[in-house]
């Protein structure tokens, strides 16, 4: 059987600062199995001058390899502003995990908040064809004022991807079955286009519930790819 690495990834930065430019680039090659994960959440420091930072992440799954990319969400600092954007490719038989995942934090508890959070993933097949695209603008005066029909009580927010290219029809049922017993969180499950798998978004009233959740779909995720289940993750 295949081994499954893992790998915690961390930065010696303290977080994100205004006008940073960040790019990931990974590999995972043909059978290849990792768990890629961030050492702890990852802060989106205040932006005084009105620019945004910039966080890219590109990921080549080659044929028959599982590659699971889901760092802890980001912490969005008052003004901070952050663009977020993910493009993957998968050859026939690769699957791929993402997660992506924010809450807010006032630390001087005046009311204040994040201005936009930007996210834009893009996934593709071996010929370059679109297969999924994933895109929304959060601004987080829209979450503050708790606005029925957009938000409500909820204020972290998380997404949860499992790319694939066979049937997700399986998946899609244990990703619905594992969001079922989490409490204090808004989230449904469904099949993504063009048979590429199944995602699930979810809203949570704290950052409590947006992990139990994102992590419930991690761990039924990973049993429905490899009949196994992940052991606990050293944080």
């Amino acid at each position: 059987p295949v081994g499954m690495s893992s790998l915690y990834l961390q930065s010696c930065s303290g977080g994100i600062f205004e006008g940073d430019n960040l790019g990931l680039r990974f590999v995972a090659l043909g059978g290849a199995q990792a768990h890629l994960t961030s050492a702890a959440s990852t802060i989106v420091h205040s932006m005084k001058a009105g620019r945004e930072a910039r966080h890219r992440v590109e990921i080549d799954a080659e044929t028959d390899a599982l590659l699971e990319y889901l760092p802890d969400p980001v912490i969005m600092f008052p003004n901070a502003n952050l663009q977020s954007e993910v493009e993957i490719c998968l050859q026939p038989g690769a699957r791929v995990l993402l997660g992506e995942s924010l809450v807010l934090h006032d630390p001087d508890s005046r009311g204040l908040t994040f201005d936009t959070y930007s996210s834009d993933t893009v996934v593709r097949d071996n010929t370059g064809r679109l297969s999924v695209r994933d895109r929304f603008i959060i601004r987080g005066e829209d979450l503050r004022h708790q606005r029925p029909g957009i938000n409500g009580r909820f204020l972290a927010q998380g997404s949860f991807f499992a790319f694939s290219t066979s049937d997700s029809s399986a998946l899609l049922k244990a990703l619905r079955l594992s969001l079922e017993p989490i409490d204090g969180v808004y989230a449904a499950a469904s099949a993504l286009p063009n048979d590429a798998g199944a995602w699930i978004r979810v809203l949570a009233e704290d950052a409590v519930g947006l992990r139990k959740a994102m992590h419930a779909a991690w761990v039924a995720t990973r049993i429905e790819f490899t009949d196994l289940m992940p052991g606990k993750k050293r944080k």
